[in-house]
């Protein structure tokens, strides 16, 4: 896997709240519920974004949380910056003991990759994640909708019926 649990769930839970602005702030046990996430685990993740300004969160009988700001504003490296989900290469995966002066072959083309990814975090913004056309029809989605989401990036979260919509 390239992205660690806490990153799959911090972003399925932006893609849940950017596909549901005009419905206002969204309680953590029903998003925990609608994408199928343990509750208690989704809502330390909500606030680690929440102190990077990536959602806002709301207490009382109608508080939850919410983006912050547009999905167009928000880009992938942030969020991994938030939680705490940025690769590093710090270390020599092959060295084992002592200080290393320069990079081994293998850390240099680790380095390079990793250097890449973070580019594309920093390139890539959660509206670009959004489009249709950027996740495979096979993309695992929610496992409840709200009822009045028509229309879903992915088309396993689509329409009714598709198996994932059953309580």
């Amino acid at each position: 896997r390239m992205l660690t649990q806490t990153a799959d769930y911090a972003l399925r839970a932006l893609v849940y709240l950017a596909h549901s602005p005009e419905d206002g702030y969204h309680q953590t046990r029903d998003l925990a519920k609608s994408l199928n996430v343990p509750a208690n685990y989704l809502e330390k993740i909500l606030q680690l974004l929440g102190h990077k300004l990536i959602v806002e969160s709301q207490r009382g009988m109608n508080g939850g949380f919410r983006l912050s700001r547009l999905p167009e504003q928000i880009r992938l490296y942030d969020i991994m910056l938030a939680i705490g989900a940025l690769p590093s290469d710090h270390e020599c995966p092959l060295l084992t003991g002592g200080r290393q002066i320069e990079l081994c072959r293998v850390h240099r083309r680790f380095a390079a990759m990793t250097a890449q990814y973070i580019q594309f975090l920093k390139d890539t913004t959660l509206e670009e994640v959004l489009q249709p056309d950027s996740m495979p029809a096979c993309c695992p989605g929610p496992a409840h909708l709200p009822e009045d989401t028509a229309e879903y990036p992915c088309t396993a979260f689509g329409a009714k019926g598709n198996g994932h919509d059953q309580e």
